[in-house]
């Protein structure tokens, strides 16, 4: 048997629930597994967790397509860029939920300063940060799954395609677009994570006034 560590999550979602410091599980797979199974044992971890997935994920993702797409100009099969944000976005929903399934509790963990106090600024410095160097080799996948001259783009294009012209796409090389994603990342997902928190603990207290 190995010692049970597990963190609550109302103690990051919920202002009115005090936390309190969680020992770090260790590093057998098992405890690990328990931790951040320990931590979706209510309904307030999986609306947390969905409301942040969408927020990194799609509106992430929008952020990402602006800056790869039109900033670098990287472009993209011919289709709409509104399809474009949405068929990347969704590949990032399976390849990115495990990642912030993961992340949360223990971003939750390092926030929880001492008993009574969390942190969110922890929180997202912590959960952004990590999630953005989990975004790095995001491009190089997505040139090699969906992006232009994919059988995936192909197919896409071919079902949705509009005619538009092909314009010239910039060649970044994979190591320099890693370094590119993560540090546009940084900012964009500490931000986004911020914002997530925040915005779901004062449903929460406002919630918990109502019911008085």
């Amino acid at each position: 048997m190995f010692p049970t560590s597990k963190i609550d999550a109302r103690a990051v979602y919920d202002p009115s629930h005090p936390p309190a410091p969680v020992p770090w599980p260790g590093w057998h797979p098992r405890a690990l597994a328990r931790f951040v199974t320990g931590f979706y044992r209510t309904r307030l971890a999986w609306l947390s967790l969905a409301v942040t997935v969408f927020a990194h994920i799609y509106v992430g993702g929008a952020a990402m397509f602006w800056y790869h797409s039109v900033l670098l100009g990287e472009g993209g099969p011919a289709i709409s860029p509104v399809l474009h944000w949405l068929v990347d976005s969704t590949a990032g929903l399976v390849a990115l939920t495990p990642v912030l399934v993961v992340l949360l509790p223990f971003a939750g963990r390092h926030a929880i300063v001492r008993p009574g106090v969390f942190s969110p600024r922890r929180f997202a410095v912590f959960g952004g940060a990590a999630f953005a160097l989990a975004t790095g080799p995001g491009p190089v996948l997505h040139d090699h799954l969906v992006g232009r001259g994919t059988w995936l783009a192909a197919q896409v294009t071919r079902v949705w395609g509009d005619g538009r012209p092909l314009g010239p796409s910039e060649h970044i090389p994979p190591a320099l677009d890693i370094l590119l994603q993560v540090a546009y990342g940084l900012p964009v997902y500490i931000a986004l994570m911020w914002l997530t928190l925040v915005g779901i603990r004062a449903v929460v207290r406002a919630h918990g006034a109502a019911r008085g």
